[in-house]
């Protein structure tokens, strides 16, 4: 039934063989990490150069901020006016008390 299995290579083949498979793969790994390190630093310097941008950042929401508060005063000016000249309407138009 199971009849014995033999072998015609080497040992030496066999191991020149496998030592190939190793430097090839180990060429690969080489080759994947040196284009994953030119990518890294390539984001890196890409990161540096937005660096003042993102510094901005906080500068930015503080000014919009004050912005908004400018709107709410600009509203409640307006809302005062306007009650006060229609205030002024309904007493009949006139500066008297």
């Amino acid at each position: 039934m199971n009849e014995p299995v033999t072998v015609t290579y080497s040992l030496e083949e066999m191991f020149s063989r496998l030592e190939n498979k190793i430097d090839n793969n180990h060429k690969e790994v080489t080759q994947k990490l040196d284009k994953q390190s030119e990518e890294i630093t390539t984001i890196k310097a890409t990161l540096q150069a937005q660096q003042p941008l993102i510094q901005k950042i906080p500068d930015l929401a503080e000014k919009v901020g004050e912005l908004k508060n400018w709107r709410q005063i600009v509203f409640i000016v307006l809302t005062t006016v306007a009650g006060g000249v229609m205030g002024w309407f309904i007493r009949g138009g006139t500066l008297k008390p």
